[in-house]
């Protein structure tokens, strides 16, 4: 949507009860707790895939052009693990929290543990203030010293975050899933 003038986000949280349940780990011939987590996950991308068509439709109500992004199967380029458009960075100048060095937004109320989806619209939106908040990633380092993809770096200077996609996405993959950096943030319990 090339005459978008704002974003509107939506979040969700990731109740910790499920999430505390997951692990990398994948025992044979034993159940996976993951699949619980997969389909909370299918469920809150279904909810807010659905909340973004409908501010897309209430744009397009009153005449506005708007692009809604679904929570999951966007747009991705496979061969460099690049989205199309950030929902993370989105969310953050939208003031809905922070990115921590795990890659994740951080919110103030929920810490990473939220799914995201957007709408573009044409619409001319009041932007939001930013989230006040300080994150506390440089003397925490947890997520960096418990990936179990090692896909996890203290970031440069001048960097928010940095992680290595293809060691994380070839790991979550190949043991049917994970959650780790998500599941053990302080932030937001």
């Amino acid at each position: 949507l090339p005459q978008a003038r704002s974003v509107v986000v939506c979040a969700m949280e990731i109740y910790p009860e499920i999430l505390g349940l997951s692990s990398p780990e994948r025992i044979m011939v034993v159940a996976s707790m993951n699949d619980l987590l997969d389909s909370n996950m299918a469920f809150l991308s279904g909810r807010l895939t659905k909340a973004a068509y409908d501010i897309a439709k209430a744009f397009r109500s009153i005449g506005l052009k708007a692009l809604p992004l679904p929570a999951a199967g966007y747009p991705l380029d496979r061969r460099v693990l690049e989205s199309v458009f950030s929902y993370k960075h989105a969310a953050q100048a939208a003031g809905l929290g922070k990115i921590g060095w795990h890659s994740l937004l951080i919110t103030p109320g929920f810490g990473p543990r939220v799914r995201l989806s957007c709408c573009l619209t044409e619409a001319a939106l009041e932007p939001t203030a930013a989230v006040n908040m300080i994150l506390e990633c440089e003397s925490c380092n947890l997520c960096i010293a418990s990936c179990p993809a090692g896909a996890l770096a203290k970031p440069k200077a001048g960097e928010q975050y940095t992680i290595n996609k293809f060691a994380c996405s070839t790991f979550r993959n190949a043991s049917g899933g994970c959650a780790e950096c998500m599941r053990l943030c302080p932030a937001g319990k």
